[in-house]
């Protein structure tokens, strides 16, 4: 699967949106400047330019971010 290919799966999407904003709750720093407070949408826009990516090993779907 390619690095941005999510928008045509809304439930793989939501999922890492999911992940994503969970980590971010737990203090995980955010690889995009944004002024949202929501985690939801910070994570959501971090998916979106391609700074947070599936990561697949051994079945388990785990978030990978890239390293600036």
């Amino acid at each position: 699967m390619e690095k941005n290919d999510y928008s045509d799966n809304k439930y793989l999407l939501t999922v890492m949106v999911a992940k994503r904003a969970k980590q971010l709750n737990q203090g995980f720093k955010a690889l995009v400047k944004t002024n949202d407070k929501n985690s939801r949408l910070v994570a959501l826009k971090e998916i979106l330019e391609g700074k947070v990516y599936i990561k697949e090993e051994d079945k388990d779907i785990e978030l990978a971010k890239l390293e600036c």
